[in-house]
């Protein structure tokens, strides 16, 4: 018997459907993702979302972009999604991490905040891994259905970006 080997685009495909699966209107969500390349979705059953300024990803990886912080932030969060939207924070951007749902309710690191499960979040598709291509990409993309960051990776994350912003600050007066 032999083992079917999947494709990293069939992976983002099947954790896209799962994605799906939190949209208000499944068909809705599916045409937003095919004409715009975002979507809104519900997070609270299947996922939860946790905002980070673009500035404590940045301070945390020591780079300055979401394109040079890629490759870091996928081996830090262990493969776990993440995407960056330009307006995340005011005219900040933000990195926004899916970790499992009950961990969002009970998350309190300073430095990022949980995205409000009744509340609708932009999500880009999942083969949206460019920033030319829509306001909001994946920087880490999906890895296949139900992968999510783990949290202390991303506490950790966040705390040594806010750690180093701190430090910046009271250095430079």
């Amino acid at each position: 018997m032999s083992a079917r080997v999947t494709t990293g685009a069939e992976r983002r495909i099947a954790g896209g459907n799962w994605l799906l699966g939190a949209a208000p209107s499944l068909r809705g969500a599916r045409a937003s993702w095919e004409e715009s390349g975002t979507a809104w979705l519900r997070p609270g059953a299947l996922f939860g979302a946790i905002i980070i300024r673009a500035s404590v990803v940045h301070a945390a990886l020591g780079l300055d972009s979401p394109i040079e912080c890629a490759a870091p932030l996928d081996v830090r969060l262990g493969g776990g999604p993440v995407f960056y939207g330009e307006a995340g924070f005011g005219p900040e951007g933000a990195y926004t991490a899916l970790v499992p749902a009950s961990v969002a309710g009970a998350w309190s690191t300073r430095g990022s905040m949980p995205h409000h499960r009744r509340a609708l979040l932009e999500v880009p598709a999942p083969e949206i891994v460019r920033p030319e291509r829509a306001p909001r990409w994946w920087v880490v993309p999906l890895d296949g259905p139900g992968l999510l960051c783990e949290p202390g990776l991303l506490a950790a994350l966040v705390t040594q970006g806010r750690n180093a912003l701190t430090y910046a600050k009271a250095e430079h007066g």
